[in-house]
């Protein structure tokens, strides 16, 4: 039991640089505005970093984490041409995990908005998390020919 909390404190060590360049990217970004689209000015802040602008998983700090970001221009094609879109809320929120194997470096957004005095109260958390998978569904592309 002891060799196992060791063992989550040292990679918790070793993923703490790579979760404070995110975490310090986002903050640096301020606010993008993105027209009239609200999903997408919150997008842009809090996930193209890793995600990319257009959510192919190639954003400027993705080469600095230690596995690729998530394609989300593939979450439809992939759950057979359906945008599951509670589940990309609870992905994003934290209510569930995002990868099935291995750590996710993904933040818990809904903890960091829950954090936020901008986003107080759990329905505006809810709210903005909503937002950004509804511009997420905007994102989707048919599932690239495999080879």
């Amino acid at each position: 039991m002891m060799r196992s909390a060791m063992n989550d404190e040292t990679e918790m060590m070793q993923r703490l640089p790579r979760i404070l360049l995110v975490l310090m990217s986002v903050t640096m970004a301020g606010t993008v505005w993105a027209g009239d689209d609200p999903g997408r000015s919150l997008y842009l802040r809090y996930c193209a970093a890793c995600h990319g602008r257009e959510g192919r998983g190639d954003g400027f700090v993705a080469p600095a984490l230690g596995q690729k970001p998530t394609d989300l221009t593939q979450i439809a094609a992939e759950h057979g041409g359906r945008f599951p879109l509670d589940e990309v809320i609870d992905a994003i929120d934290g209510t569930r995990t995002v990868r099935a194997h291995g750590v996710s470096e993904m933040p818990v957004w809904g903890e960091v908005f829950r954090a936020d005095g901008a986003f107080a109260g759990q329905a505006r958390k809810r709210e903005m998390v909503k937002l950004i998978a509804d511009h997420v569904s905007t994102l989707q592309s048919p599932k690239p020919p495999s080879h």
